[in-house]
């Protein structure tokens, strides 16, 4: 179905400056040559705009639209290089044949589509973005900004969707080149595609580039989103819920730790890096030196698990003056995030959780979530991990939580049981696991670290499977000793040739963190 009204629809790029969106990497051009020619395939003019916040963008999208009388636009990044326009021509078509307000696709990885945009309806969300959902507004501009800015009211638009014939929203790709890891998936598809003989400027069948995509390791795996480094092993008490550890009372030295983060930065440049792997963080006498290290690379947030015994006032006013001080971050997430170990609604069952914990722990802990939300508001979860054992206090723990008026201000943590593939007992109330497997979150996207610098293949296989140690090997080469377990779950291989036992019996293939 041939394009319609067409002089009456631009095109609008938006421009986040990156500078992987200009390497020549496909054939000789860069990502933004791409987009560019993909506007001229469609016989539509095309304009760039550099707007700081949300509402900027829409201010200056409904100025082109007034300037060129148009009725329609066709908005996208300009760092996608696999836009596809047999994909443009529907979503265009639905958007002017339906009098659409906003038509966008579903269920195809990110990176191949625009989003259909009429005239007018930027011109109310301009209007939102500046009352109603000014901090939406006020926000940076984000790749599902405009979509979560409509979805705050979504029945009051009239929205028309795309609809891809396979779902691959769970995989989560996207191809973009806003950021090395997504950079690098574009890449990985590019020689895959050319290495099957498809000619990738001009492929037609998204379903059959996704499908390639699904199945190439190298578009599944770029580098560590989320590192989980032991820096202290020691704890205040065990729980039920965490395999044995020689809980020897290390800490990891500033030093090294200090040396590890650069390398982090170095080699993923945005990631989330936790420290609480089978330990209390708190425990380590440069916690803060550690938070405030990471902290002085954008690309990079702190997370922290805490029983919270150790919180007091003091802790917390220097934590949020290292948030205060740090720039805002540039991989999407906060500066800082921090989850509460509570796992119970009271403290006899707090108690038969965590063995030896000090008496009124519990209380203390509860203590700690508005301590620490006062220093970091909004960025504090209360943690329940759901067993057999604490069932029963799960809908009070909720109810309790869920509340904005409580010392989270709403948030909680709802964490399902892990049994590290059967080294635990069977505790699990339900099981969430989806019916199809696909390839392991935690192989493509995280990376263990033990306090003496060992990796381990993954977080469940904590005490075997060392695949190196960071203190005496780069992070790309211990990265790649796992390409092939991944290749294994591929290939619906869980067995992983005897070098893994633990992945045919884990089910934590399908949880992610961020």
């Amino acid at each position: 179905m041939p394009i319609k009204n067409l002089m009456k629809t631009i095109v609008i790029f938006y421009d986040e400056d990156s500078n992987y969106s200009k390497e020549k990497a496909f054939n000789g051009k860069s990502a933004i040559e791409l987009t560019a020619e993909w506007a001229s395939s469609l016989n539509l003019t095309s304009y760039t705009v550099k707007s700081q916040t949300l509402s900027d963008l829409l201010t200056d999208m409904k100025k082109l639209c007034d300037e060129n009388q148009a009725e329609t636009v066709l908005f996208s990044y300009n760092d996608l290089p696999y836009l596809n326009k047999n994909l443009a021509q529907k979503i265009l078509d639905s958007q002017i044949e339906y009098k659409s307000e906003y038509t966008f696709a579903d269920g195809y990885p990110y990176g191949f589509a625009p989003e259909a945009l009429n005239a007018g309806t930027i011109g109310i969300l301009a209007e939102l973005s500046k009352t109603t959902q000014k901090a939406l507004g006020d926000a940076p501009v984000s790749r599902d900004a405009i979509y979560n800015l409509i979805k705050t009211d979504i029945n009051s638009f009239d929205v028309e969707t795309i609809i891809a014939d396979s779902d691959w929203r769970l995989l989560r790709l996207a191809f973009h080149c806003g950021k090395k890891d997504n950079y690098m998936q574009c890449k990985a598809l590019f020689e895959a595609a050319v290495g099957a003989g498809a000619d990738v400027s001009t492929l037609a069948d998204v379903e059959k580039l996704s499908e390639l995509a699904s199945k190439n390791p190298a578009c599944l795996k770029t580098v560590p989103g989320f590192y989980n480094i032991q820096i202290s092993d020691r704890v205040n008490f065990k729980s039920i819920y965490l395999p044995k550890h020689d809980y020897s009372q290390n800490t990891m030295p500033y030093e090294r730790c200090a040396a590890l983060i650069e390398q982090i930065a170095a080699f993923s440049e945005k990631a989330v890096i936790s420290l609480s792997a089978f330990g209390e963080p708190l425990y380590h006498p440069d916690f803060l030196k550690i938070v405030e290290k990471i902290l002085s690379y954008e690309g990079l947030s702190v997370f922290f698990e805490t029983d919270g015994l150790a919180v007091t006032q003091d802790f917390a006013e220097k934590l949020a003056q290292l948030e205060k001080s740090a720039a805002p971050r540039t991989n999407g997430w906060q500066k800082i995030m921090v989850a509460v170990i509570l796992d119970a609604a009271s403290e006899p069952t707090y108690q038969k959780l965590h063995k030896n914990s000090p008496v009124s722990s519990f209380q203390t802990a509860v203590n700690a979530v508005a301590l620490l939300q006062s220093a970091l508001p909004g960025n504090v979860y209360p943690q329940f991990v759901r067993m057999n054992e604490n069932e029963a206090e799960l809908e009070a723990f909720y109810r309790y939580w869920n509340e904005k008026s409580n010392p989270s201000g709403g948030n909680l943590i709802i964490q399902k049981y892990d049994d590290f593939a059967g080294q635990l007992p069977p505790c699990k109330p339900a099981d969430l696991s989806p019916l199809e497997r696909d390839p392991c979150w935690h192989l493509r996207r995280d990376f263990t670290i033990l306090v003496n610098g060992d990796v381990p293949a993954c977080r469940t296989c904590w005490n075997q499977n060392i695949t190196g140690n960071v203190f005496n090997q780069s992070l790309e080469e211990i990265w790649h000793k796992t390409d092939d377990l991944l290749e294994n779950h591929i290939n619906k291989n869980y067995c992983c040739a005897g070098k893994c036992a633990n992945c045919e019996k884990c089910d934590e293939w399908y949880t992610f963190n961020f």
